[in-house]
C-alpha cells in the first residue's frame, strides 16, 4: 500500500459490523481466528470469541491491551495457529515509512461508541462562535456521525471543512494520539475546530495546529474549549535538550518492535546524523516503552524513533525527536 491511496483504498480493510467480518472469514474457509482489542472493550472481545465458536471457529485472544492499530498482533496469533486476526476498536493504520502492515489477513473492526454525541451538539451548538469556519475532526468512536454533524452545523449557518486523512489514518477526519494530520492539513482554511470526542488527550493534539478546539463531549454532555496551542513550544524544549547535551558522547536511539511503531528509516537517519558528530550510538528496541527501562545504561540522552507519544511522559531521562537533531547542524555552522 502507498500513502497516495484514495480514501476508499485506505479504508477498505475497515468493517462496520462483526457480521461483515464473519461472512468474509467463512468465505475464506479459515479455521482459527485471533482477536485483539483495547482495555475498554474486553467484554466485547469475549462476546465475539463466543460468536466465532458458535460458527465453528477456534479462537485465540491476545491478552495484552492494545493502544492502537499500530500494534497489531497478527504475528503473535499466527504462531498460535490462527489464520487471521480481527483487530477490534481501531481503524487500519498506515505506516509513515510505508512498511508492510500485512493487511491481507487483518480485519479492522472500529468500535463505535453509542453515546448521544449528536444530542450534545444539537443542544449546545450556540456555544460555538458565529461566523467561524470550522474544521470537523474526531476520534474513531464517533466518526460514523461526522456527516450528520457536518450537515447539522451547516444548517445552523456555519461553514464546515471536513478533516482529511492524516499520515497514519484511514478514516477522513480521524485523529490519533500520534497523528492529528486530519486537523493540521486543513488548519489554514479554518478559524477553529469542532472535535467529536472526550478528554484532553486528542483535542490537545488538534490544538497544536494553532486553533482553538470546540470539544463536543458526550461524557461531560456539553461543549468545552481546548485553547489554541502550538508545537513550537515543544520543539523549542527539544532544541534546548540537544544544546544541553551536545557535548555528551553516549546517545541512545529507541524504537519499537510493534509494526506500526518501528521506524527503521528514522533510526538510520538519526544514527548517521549522530555518528557524523562523533557520538557513541546505541540502538534500543522493545515492545512497550517505559522510562524506567532506560535508566542505568549511562546514556545521556535518547532519540525517540518509535511512537512520538511514547516519551512525552518521561520525567527523568532526556529525550528528543529525530527532527530536533537538526540543531547539531546549526551549532556546527555557528562554530
Amino acid at each position: 500500500m502507498t500513502q497516495s491511496e484514495t480514501q476508499d483504498e485506505r479504508s477498505k480493510w475497515n468493517y462496520e459490523s462483526f457480521e461483515e467480518v464473519v461472512e468474509e472469514l467463512e468465505d475464506k474457509d479459515y479455521d482459527c481466528i485471533g482477536l485483539q482489542g483495547p482495555d475498554g472493550i474486553k467484554p466485547k472481545v469475549i462476546e465475539y470469541a463466543d460468536k466465532l465458536r458458535e460458527k465453528g471457529f477456534e479462537t485465540v485472544i491476545v491478552g495484552a491491551s492494545t493502544f492502537g492499530a499500530c500494534g497489531i498482533a497478527d504475528e503473535k496469533v499466527e504462531r498460535m495457529g490462527a489464520d487471521a486476526l480481527i483487530h477490534i476498536g481501531h481503524t487500519r493504520f498506515l505506516h509513515p515509512e510505508k512498511a508492510d502492515m500485512k493487511d491481507y489477513d487483518v480485519y479492522y473492526l472500529p468500535y463505535r461508541e453509542d453515546r448521544e454525541i449528536m444530542t450534545v451538539l444539537e443542544e449546545h451548538y450556540n456555544e460555538i462562535d458565529e461566523d467561524e469556519t470550522l474544521g470537523l475532526v474526531g476520534v474513531t468512536q464517533y466518526m460514523d456521525r461526522a456527516e450528520e454533524a457536518r450537515e447539522f452545523l451547516e444548517s445552523k449557518g456555519y461553514d464546515v471543512v471536513e478533516g482529511t486523512t492524516g499520515l497514519r489514518t484511514s478514516e477522513a477526519g480521524q485523529v490519533l494520539g500520534c497523528d492529528a494530520g486530519a486537523a493540521h492539513n486543513i488548519s489554514h482554511k479554518v478559524d477553529a475546530f469542532v472535535f467529536l470526542g472526550s478528554g484532553h488527550f486528542h483535542p490537545s493534539q488538534v490544538s497544536e495546529a494553532g486553533k482553538k478546539v470546540y470539544v463536543v463531549d458526550p461524557y461531560q454532555e456539553h461543549i468545552w474549549i481546548e485553547p489554541a496551542n502550538s508545537l513550537d513550544d515543544e520543539m523549542r524544549a527539544e532544541h534546548a535538550r540537544v544544546i544541553k547535551h551536545k557535548d555528551k558522547k553516549k546517545w541512545g536511539i529507541v524504537t519499537s518492535s510493534k509494526k506500526g511503531q518501528n521506524y527503521m528509516r528514522a533510526v538510520e537517519i538519526a544514527k548517521e546524523k549522530l555518528e557524523k558528530y562523533d557520538k557513541e550510538v546505541y540502538i534500543f528496541v522493545e515492545d512497550r516503552i517505559f522510562e524506567s527501562d532506560y535508566k542505568g545504561y549511562g546514556i545521556d540522552i535518547y532519540v525517540n524513533c518509535a511512537c512520538p507519544r511514547m516519551t512525552k511522559d518521561w520525567r527523568d531521562m532526556a529525550f528528543v525527536s529525530p527532527r530536533a537533531l537538526q540543531v547539531l547542524d546549526e551549532l556546527d555552522m555557528e562554530d
